[in-house]
């Protein structure tokens, strides 16, 4: 057993990254069954994380020329945004359905290379757009009538999609970004943005919250014991999770087979989910949650 995880470290740092992200949706449900905002959820994930990065970085030998700073700031308020939405789908909908929405993310990174960089998509591209499209749409289902809908309603899935989009920007901006920047320095980036933008949003919440507005503004909510406990096993968690997901990237012989082992989590997050009292999915959000995975493997595949 050692001899096979040896000879495929890349796959099994990416399996544990898969199963601790599915482990911090877990986390982030719970806390929201709390009545913690997503917000503040959000505000705790990354400022914990940004703790264990700060040492981190202290210790990295590795430097670039640097650079670009406006484009690692924008690439920080991307993933941020992605992340507003998709911790505010952890609290609405499935678990499961929440991390499926965030796969969208191939589909919109393929688009923007297309239209902004001018790269062919091909026939198996248009392919997996297609069926990934056709998996949102089975999740979402927004043809059922009202007492027959499966919960996804058409405010959760929108935010599910542009959870997906901002994240493919987000990953776009750093294809540029790592030709000036350790990839540990993006990763800072990033967990900084996400630390201090929700800080703000709950400083405005306090004094202006408006339910339509309840993904980017929300007052603080003080933890409880419980709640703490949690947010520190979340923070925790989230730290390996990028410390793994690195290693997998650096050490994998092909990026795309580790980019396709990613989507584990969200088989994770169907039994955690279940756990925490989401249910089975209906068959057919089940047939869609698989049919997006379907559609992005198509598309990290047809990429190695």
């Amino acid at each position: 057993m050692l001899r096979i995880i040896k000879h495929n470290l890349g796959i099994y740092f990416m399996v544990l990254a898969s199963l601790e992200f599915a482990l911090v949706g877990t986390c982030a449900k719970i806390l929201s069954q709390e009545n913690l905002p997503s917000i503040e959820i959000m505000f705790f994930r990354n400022g914990i994380g940004l703790l264990f990065m700060m040492y981190y970085l202290s210790r990295l030998k590795v430097h670039k020329e640097g650079g670009h700073f406006w484009l690692l700031v924008f690439r920080g308020i991307a993933g941020s945004i992605s992340l507003y939405l998709f911790f505010y789908n952890i609290s609405n909908i499935m678990l499961s359905g929440a991390f499926a929405f965030q796969k969208t993310s191939p589909i919109f990174v393929t688009l923007i290379a297309f239209f902004l960089f001018k790269e062919s998509i091909g026939f198996k591209g248009w392919v997996g757009i297609l069926i990934a499209f056709g998996g949102m749409l089975l999740v979402s289902q927004p043809w059922s009538e009202p007492s027959m809908h499966t919960g996804f309603d058409l405010k959760n899935t929108l935010l599910g999609a542009l959870s997906g989009f901002f994240s493919a920007v987000a990953l776009t901006s750093v294809r540029k970004l790592r030709k000036f920047y350790a990839t540990e320095q993006i990763a800072f980036s990033f967990i900084l943005m996400g630390t201090l933008l929700p800080l703000l949003s709950m400083v405005v919440g306090e004094f202006y919250a408006p339910k339509e507005l309840d993904f980017m503004l929300a007052p603080f909510s003080m933890p409880s014991l419980k709640a703490w406990i949690v947010i520190v096993l979340m923070g925790v968690l989230g730290t390996f999770y990028q410390i793994h997901i690195s290693k997998s990237y650096g050490i994998a012989k092909k990026a795309g087979i580790v980019a396709g082992i990613s989507y584990l989590d969200v088989v994770f997050s169907i039994f955690f989910g279940m756990l925490l009292g989401d249910g089975f999915p209906s068959a057919m959000v089940f047939f869609g949650i698989f049919t997006i995975i379907f559609g992005g493997l198509i598309l990290v595949y047809g990429k190695i």
